[in-house]
């Protein structure tokens, strides 16, 4: 079984990803893939994680700004990450040969033909690190157009009236499950991401799940504090949960809630990921807000998800634009690399990887 999660995204910060404990960790062992762009990292995460879905759960987790690209592979079972620790997420082994090594795909290249291809090289380099400096940029205003809009709707939001909603929602679901000893763990795990596509969920996000809620809500205040307090409430039970937050934003706001044990996930639509599903139960988090109060903020309201739809569509275009540069530059790397040596590093890796389950 494949699941699919983004690896990370550009936070107000700079760039962040929910793996880097696991990966600078003891408990899984971690190959850390370094080299150019066309050096085939992505490939041999995509041969790896086909090679073992049939016989363990394996978790796929893409590129942000470039969803057809793979950043990192894990595999449960064999407690075994796989993942490209170049920029913009830089790894480096914190306990090298015992829980991580580095894998060195530049040995593996023509530098002749590198040469010969040197300045169209520096300057794709150039241009597509401007432009994804550029993409950063406008993330960081989208993130400040959406934390304005939550901070004006939270004051607005009943949460009394959210928090009875979302108890009233757990003690349905559990009325026919035995609560488990002890609390369930909560782990952090990346749905939405904006990409090149636009601000993008993992399509087969609630694939596997028996049962989809769909968070209908404008303001993404109210959304937010119903998935934190059922998912509190759920650890609570003893069942584990996946929360997705959105990293645009300097606020710790939720978008998704993914119950893997009972086949349940609570996804929200709001201006940023517009979900629609017909067989999903809705909840329309409007009735949370003091509408009356609430109305002299409308025009603001209805500017802000203006402003959110342009700079969205102009970061989904400076994406897109630094992918095609980034493909310019990759062609030159493939066309000096030894594939067949990349090849048998990738069997290396899995030769390894079956011998830990042994």
């Amino acid at each position: 079984m494949i699941e699919n999660f983004f690896y990370g995204g550009v936070t107000p910060d700079g760039y962040a990803t929910q793996l880097a404990q696991l990966i600078n960790g003891k408990e899984y062992y971690t190959y850390i893939l370094k080299g150019g762009p066309g050096t085939g990292k992505s490939r041999m995460m995509e041969k790896i994680a086909k090679r073992y879905e049939e016989t363990e759960n394996v978790t796929c987790f893409y590129c942000s700004a470039d969803p057809d690209s793979l950043d990192a592979v894990m595999l449960h079972t064999s407690k075994v990450i796989v993942v490209d620790g170049t920029p913009p997420h830089v790894s480096e082994p914190r306990f090298p040969g015992v829980c991580q090594e580095i894998v060195d795909l530049g040995q593996y290249w023509d530098k002749a033909v590198l040469k010969e291809n040197r300045e169209k090289i520096i300057r794709a380099s150039e241009l597509n690190k401007s432009m994804l400096a550029g993409a950063a940029n406008y993330n960081r205003a989208l993130g400040l157009i959406v934390d304005d809009t939550y901070a004006c709707a939270e004051g607005f939001a009943d949460r009394q009236r959210i928090e009875e909603a979302a108890r009233s929602f757990c003690e349905r679901l559990f009325q026919d499950r035995e609560r488990k000893a002890g609390r369930g763990k909560q782990t952090l795990r990346q749905l939405s991401a904006m990409t090149r596509y636009g601000y993008t969920t993992q399509p087969d996000a609630a694939g596997t799940c028996r049962k989809l809620y769909l968070l209908e809500d404008r303001l993404f205040a109210a959304s937010s504090m119903f998935i934190e307090s059922a998912a509190a409430r759920i650890n609570e039970y003893g069942y584990d949960t996946k929360l997705s937050p959105c990293l645009l934003s300097g606020r710790p706001i939720s978008e998704h809630l993914l119950i893997d044990e009972i086949g349940i996930a609570l996804m929200t639509s709001n201006p940023l990921t517009q979900i629609t599903n017909a067989k999903a139960e809705h909840i329309d988090c409007s009735v949370f807000y003091d509408i009356d109060r609430m109305q002299p903020y409308e025009k603001h309201f209805a500017a802000n998800h203006a402003l959110m739809d342009t700079i969205a569509d102009a970061t989904r275009e400076m994406f897109d634009d630094a992918k095609r540069v980034h493909d310019e530059m990759e062609e030159h790397y493939i066309s000096a690399m030894d594939h067949d040596a990349l090849d048998s590093v990738c069997e290396r890796i899995c030769e390894e990887i079956e011998r830990r389950g042994e």
